[in-house]
């Protein structure tokens, strides 16, 4: 896949090098050489603020568009629970005592204090947890209840998640690096 890459750069910036310079002048390796600081120079643009402004006025136009902005803006908070910049939206990893009791199914405790938030109709003892969907990317039902119904295990986020959309099959990301 990198030789592939490297080729392709190569391919296409050498040919652009070729067009405006003699071709006595070019080397192999040179569309690849000029990639390099193209690639710097690209991501150095999509920090900018002027890009940045660009896509917020971007971003402004296409939340308007009513079907839009719902994918846009579900895809967007979805996509933030893992972002580095937002660490710790899944607070906690907790089994949750499904009906009839005998059933636990792994959630997330997504708020527990809820204070900062207006809602009357929760109590002081309970918390908001997310239970994600195996089959289905993104998906899950968060549930109000009571912490009683709620046991706090000792496992990383990213491992739940593996362990759920895996179905339990792929194990410990940590034990694979011991085996090696």
């Amino acid at each position: 896949m990198l030789f592939w890459f490297a080729g392709t750069v190569e391919l296409a910036l050498g040919n652009i090098f070729k067009f405006f310079f003699p071709d006595s002048w070019y080397i192999k390796g040179l569309g690849f050489v000029f990639g390099l600081p193209l690639v710097f120079f690209f991501g150095a643009f999509l920090e900018s603020l002027t890009f940045r402004s660009l896509f917020n006025n971007l971003k402004e136009l296409v939340i308007k568009i009513p079907v839009v902005k719902s994918v846009y803006t579900t895809i967007r908070d979805f996509s933030s629970l893992f972002s580095s910049k937002n660490k710790g939206k899944f607070k906690q990893v907790v089994l949750v005592k499904v009906p009839p009791g005998t059933v636990q199914q792994i959630g997330f405790i997504t708020l527990s204090d809820f204070e900062d938030v207006l809602h009357t109709f929760i109590a002081d003892d309970q918390i908001a947890v997310y239970l994600p969907f195996s089959n289905q990317v993104g998906g899950g039902i968060t549930v109000i209840m009571s912490r009683e119904n709620v046991t706090e295990i000792d496992m990383s986020v990213e491992d739940a998640l593996r362990f759920i959309a895996t179905a339990g099959v792929v194990g410990d990301v940590n034990d694979d690096k011991k085996n090696r």
